[in-house]
């Protein structure tokens, strides 16, 4: 009877809910936390599972991202950096291109040395410049400006005559490359090669570089200062140039506007044009 025998009560049992992983999390999700890694955890990563390593093999956009803070390129590395960069890591580029040159983590043999570091520090140099934001200056210059070596061969003049080259072929790349190798020759002393550098800002300019037209505003700016009517024509050009977005002809325009009244502007119209200045320049992080 019920008195003797009680019918257990049912137990709910509770359903365990799926384990979540990373694998779990929609492919936008997955390629957002790929690119912020580094690129040894990104290695890492990619060996736990296929479908991981299927996601960072066929995505440019991780290798463009991942990161080499405190790495620099090393025979053991050499290929991880270099796939990154061909994939459109700007980071990457820029190291292999110092690494080459300098000799600095690849090993190569003394035979030829500077022809061969030469020919791939042009490459990723050539590279990281067509990777750069638009809102930064050509840069490459500032790594093969002399001293050059003296005697034998030297990486940074193979570097120059590589870059050089390339610009006979490439109308993308003329403009801001022209700029870096004008850049260098007017680091010389060498009368002739700083007439030839005024030559390649030319083409430079012709090739949409807007800094190269403002480094020929520079060098013509003396001779226009003799002459009222030259001297208005000049400040209106360097107008045009800061109009345009060249950060070095905005300041010499608020240098001009401060010290002078070039455009006939009233002075309320000098000050704006000083303080719009300072207002659109973005700030330092």
């Amino acid at each position: 009877c019920s008195k003797c025998y009680s019918v257990p009560t049912r137990k709910r049992v509770r359903q365990r809910s799926p384990d979540l992983t990373l694998l779990s999390l929609p492919e936008e999700v997955v390629l957002c936390v790929l690119q912020c890694l580094s690129a040894e955890d990104l290695l890492s990563v990619r060996a736990v599972h296929s479908q991981l390593r299927d996601t960072v093999d066929n995505h440019s956009s991780v290798w463009a991202r991942v990161s080499f803070r405190d790495k620099w390129p090393s025979p053991d590395t050499l290929w991880l950096f270099e796939r990154a960069a061909e994939k459109g890591n700007f980071e990457a580029a820029v190291k292999l291109g110092i690494a080459y040159l300098y000799n600095e983590g690849p090993l190569l043999s003394d035979e030829g040395r500077a022809d061969v570091c030469g020919r791939k520090a042009s490459h990723f140099f050539s590279l990281a410049e067509s990777l750069r934001s638009p809102k930064t200056d050509p840069f490459t210059w500032v790594f093969i400006r002399p001293p050059w070596s003296p005697t034998g061969s030297c990486c940074k003049a193979v570097v120059f005559d590589r870059l050089k080259a390339e610009c006979d072929g490439n109308m993308e790349k003329k403009g801001p490359l022209l700029h870096c190798l004008a850049r260098v020759l007017l680091l010389f002393e060498d009368e002739g090669r700083r007439s030839n550098a005024v030559s390649l800002l030319e083409e430079s300019s012709q090739a949409g570089c807007l800094l190269s037209s403002y480094l020929l505003w520079e060098n013509s700016r003396k001779a226009a200062i003799s002459d009222p009517g030259r001297y208005l024509q000049c400040v209106r050009t360097l107008r045009d140039y800061a109009g345009k977005g060249c950060w070095e002809a905005q300041l010499s325009l608020a240098k001009v506007c401060s010290s002078g009244n070039p455009l006939g502007l009233e002075s309320k119209a000098c000050s704006d044009v000083v303080a719009q200045m300072f207002s659109s320049s973005n700030p330092v992080q």
